[in-house]
């Protein structure tokens, strides 16, 4: 079976995610089949979701932790609703203030 998702990492400060398809081998039984990660690299942050929303409170997390801040959880409960600006299946997140829906969003 193959499953919609993205993956979701960081690379210089940003968040990128990236559109991709899985298949039950990529998927991880624990997380009820909603979730996988890149193995090759135990130190990579490059994890892989199903659903956006959690797609968006990971690159909200990765962010919050590279801007040395925490997130509240009215924070998050905006961040879930930001609208992703696809450009060749993929979405450069610059800052939690972008998920926060104070700036444009870029693609690349």
């Amino acid at each position: 079976m193959k499953f919609s998702g993205y993956w979701v990492s960081l690379s210089s400060g940003k968040a990128l995610l990236e559109c991709t398809t899985f298949d039950e081998t990529d998927l991880d039984p624990a997380t009820n089949w909603k979730q996988a990660w890149q193995n090759e690299d135990e130190t990579s942050t490059c994890n892989g979701f199903i659903e956006l929303r959690e797609a968006l409170i990971f690159a909200a997390k990765l962010l919050s932790t590279a801007e040395g801040r925490t997130l509240s959880q009215v924070e998050i409960e905006k961040i879930v609703l930001f609208q992703p600006e696809w450009n060749n299946d993929a979405c450069q997140i610059q800052s939690i203030f972008q998920l926060l829906g104070g700036g444009p969003p870029v693609s690349d």
